[in-house]
């Protein structure tokens, strides 16, 4: 299929984000600040912000996984606020052989702790789904052989993946009961999974092992907008790598592809994650005095990478492409060339260019060994 349609490296009437910020100081205390309030606005809604206390409780350790490769942590996140308690389980896998500090990635995942690793002796989150079911979206031994330490918890734990899911979310500890309904959008998903993955950036921050200044957020789908937009929020975030992420993620939502997913559909079908404000542009992209090249713009004059997969029309990977380009606007206002003019590359060909990186993996939507090879390849260069 030709992702391309025809459509030009730029894009139409896209919103340039820095509209008159001409240095890093206008960015940082005028244009970038003022994005923030834009997207929670029109987009993804308030973070929750830290609770009065974050303990970490370390359950079980085992120092011999994958045949001696790493230590296994699986580790209690007790939240309290007003006297409200919420917990979550998280998965921590630490290097034995490493010289040094370590740095350290961090994501959510979609079925559990269990179901990312090829561990068997995990305790189960649920029946729902199998062990080691998605190990291959984390590749575990590969990360930990190159020396990388990785944690990750359930979505689900800070946010059940629906709007009834509002109710037991982390907004809990700040909100009451009668504020946590189903059709309370201001309230999202994909701003508590943000929440998420700060909390798991402090739990890595807590091994003295660890270099606070190498942790990374990862994310694949709408993960990978969650992703994107921890990395907006929290700048003790080294870079970020948003997979797959499609509408509402790192895909330019105006001149979409007519095969790929639209605000329409994604609204629709998942109202929870978005403020009841951006349905307002359904049908009227065009009109949007916004675009996702500003939620990737607020990572910088951080890392950024965004990937796609040949076989993912859904997410619009030309699009994808386009938001990696035009980004680099706001790059260079850190003397970083982002990937400047750099074409649409052939699939499997990584572009990696100043601080922007993009590649075009061949396959399907899902986070494969190939991706990883990519990753540690542009965080190797950043």
């Amino acid at each position: 299929m030709d992702m391309m349609l025809n459509r030009p490296e730029t894009v139409a009437g896209l919103p340039s984000p820095l509209a008159g910020c001409k240095n890093a100081a206008d960015w940082y205390n005028v244009r970038r600040p003022a994005i923030l309030r834009l997207l929670e606005e029109k987009l993804f809604g308030e973070i929750p912000p830290r609770p009065a206390a974050v303990r970490f409780e370390i359950k079980r350790e085992k120092h011999d996984s994958f045949d001696g490769l790493a230590t296994r942590r699986e580790v209690v996140i007790h939240l309290e606020n007003n006297g409200v308690e919420h917990t979550a389980e998280a998965l921590w896998y630490l290097p034995n052989h490493r010289t040094g500090r370590i740095p350290a990635i961090v994501g959510l995942n979609f079925k559990g702790n269990a179901a990312a690793s090829t561990e068997t002796d995990i305790p189960a989150d649920s029946t729902e789904f199998k062990p080691g079911e998605q190990a291959h979206r984390w590749q575990f031994p590969m990360l930990l052989k190159a020396g990388y330490s990785v944690i990750t918890a359930p979505r689900n734990s800070f946010f059940e993946d629906s709007g009834a899911g509002r109710a037991g979310s982390v907004f809990r500890l700040f909100h009451p009961a009668s504020e946590l309904t189903e059709g309370n959008r201001s309230l999202t998903a994909i701003s508590a999974w943000a929440f998420g993955y700060s909390i798991l950036l402090e739990l890595a921050q807590t091994e003295p092992a660890i270099d606070p200044q190498r942790i990374w957020a990862h994310g694949h789908s709408r993960l990978g907008k969650t992703a994107l937009w921890a990395s907006a929020h929290d700048p003790r975030f080294a870079g970020v790598v948003s997979n797959d992420s499609g509408c509402c993620g790192a895909s330019i939502s105006r001149e979409k592809n007519p095969s790929s997913e639209n605000l329409a559909y994604i609204i629709k079908t998942f109202p929870h994650w978005f403020v009841p404000a951006l349905d307002e542009y359904i049908d009227r992209e065009a009109e949007m005095p916004f675009d996702q090249n500003w939620l990737a713009a607020l990572t910088a004059p951080r890392p950024l990478l965004i990937a796609s997969a040949t076989e993912d029309t859904w997410a619009d990977p030309y699009n994808e492409y386009r938001c990696a380009r035009v980004v680099g606007e706001v790059w260079n206002l850190f003397g970083a060339a982002g990937i400047g003019s750099a074409g649409f590359p052939a699939p499997d060909s990584p572009v990696f260019g100043d601080r922007v990186g993009y590649y075009l993996r061949t396959g399907i939507h899902d986070v494969t060994e190939a991706d990883w090879r990519f990753v540690l390849e542009f965080i190797g260069k950043n």
